[in-house]
């Protein structure tokens, strides 16, 4: 088993059943609300969360300088499981699962374990990109926790 340098997890607690959360995770326009505005995530195969889809990442103002290959390497009810390549390769899994037994409440965990590929990137990322990206996923999952809670009363009924 591949051994990853960094490793990124966050989780959030949301006030939404499992059906209004998987809408939040995969529908775009939905999702375009909560995802970073420091990240590009294009789809290469058209909006897809299909075994084998292929996106593209980019950080948000250093044009390709920093950009990753995703590929949705898993895809289950509760789960999206992608493997990247790029200026880092890993994995980033998404999971969401109820939480207690509560069918009104939803556990969301985002973990990110990667590897660096490019030497000096990989010695200043602790002290510069990696806190920022540490972050920017907390106030994102603050944003995916809003977005998933809105209306979400209307659907549990």
């Amino acid at each position: 088993m591949e051994h990853y340098a960094h490793l990124q997890e966050e989780f959030v607690v949301v006030a939404a059943p499992l059906a209004r959360v998987e809408r939040v995770m995969t529908e775009q326009a939905l999702m375009l609300r909560w995802m970073s505005p420091a990240v590009r995530f294009e789809p290469l195969d058209g909006w897809s969360f299909a075994r084998g889809a292929r996106w593209r990442l980019t950080l948000t103002g250093l044009g390709r300088v920093l950009e990753a290959n995703y590929l949705v390497y898993d895809r289950q009810p509760g789960l999206i499981l992608w493997a990247f390549d790029g200026f880092w390769e890993g994995f980033d899994a998404w999971h969401w699962r109820p939480y207690q037994e509560s069918p009104t409440q939803t556990l969301i965990q985002n973990r990110i374990e990667y590897n660096l590929r490019i030497p000096i990137i990989d010695l200043l990322w602790p002290a510069t990109v990696g806190p920022l990206m540490g972050w920017d996923a907390r106030v994102q999952m603050r944003r995916l926790q809003r977005v998933c809670e809105e209306d979400a009363v209307g659907e549990q009924a």
